[in-house]
């Protein structure tokens, strides 16, 4: 008959196993970390450190270079940006003096209009008036019916009465006509002073 047995590891032998498993583990983890590499000191000579002197005056100039033309370039935007305001205020003053001009040549042709226009109308009325008054000259020598329309005639024989009413109208035909060549000669007079002062304004 052959003997079996079975040994059951108590709690404890588990626990001692596994520690040791774990610092097994733990150890080769540090032995795998990968050692820092140290970069060497570099030891720099007179030579590299005017080698780096030159380096950095070149740097330095480069930037102060860079600095005076940016300083040369923003004068020169100021003096552009000067020069195109008083070109600018030019243009809109030399505007203004043309839109001037115009708006007083409008209103000067709009004078002219009204003072031709006026001109034309005293000359209708001028030649209305003369013929009226030629008219009436004409018509002194006749005698005229009370009815309407009138109907000029001259008898054969006149009687007193006849000749001074004829008379009459011939006197209030020539006092017409005086008093219209009076008036033509006031208005040409004022004619020719509103030319003077016109030709002053335009002196």
């Amino acid at each position: 008959m052959v003997q079996s047995s079975i040994v059951i590891p108590t709690n404890s032998s588990v626990a001692s196993s596994k520690r040791a498993v774990d610092e097994t583990e733990d150890k080769t983890t540090e032995n795998e970390k990968p050692q820092e590499i140290k970069r060497p000191r570099l030891e720099i000579n007179e030579a590299g450190r005017n080698r780096n002197k030159r380096l950095f005056g070149v740097l330095l100039g480069t930037l102060n270079k860079f600095k005076d033309d940016t300083e040369q370039t923003s004068e020169v935007d100021k003096k552009r940006r000067e020069i195109n305001q008083k070109l600018q205020e030019k243009l809109d003053s030399e505007k203004r003096a043309i839109l001037e001009k115009i708006e007083a040549r409008k209103l000067e042709k709009e004078r002219m209009e009204q003072m031709k226009k006026k001109e034309e109308e005293k000359i209708i009325a001028e030649k209305k008036e003369l013929f009226e008054v030629e008219q009436k000259k004409m018509l002194a020598n006749f005698l005229k019916t009370t009815t309407e329309p009138n109907l000029y005639y001259l008898p054969d024989k006149l009687t007193d009465e006849m000749s001074q009413t004829i008379e009459k109208q011939v006197q209030d035909a020539l006092a017409a006509k005086r008093s219209f060549e009076g008036r033509r000669e006031m208005r040409m007079q004022d004619s020719r002073d509103d030319d003077k002062l016109s030709d002053n304004e335009d002196d």
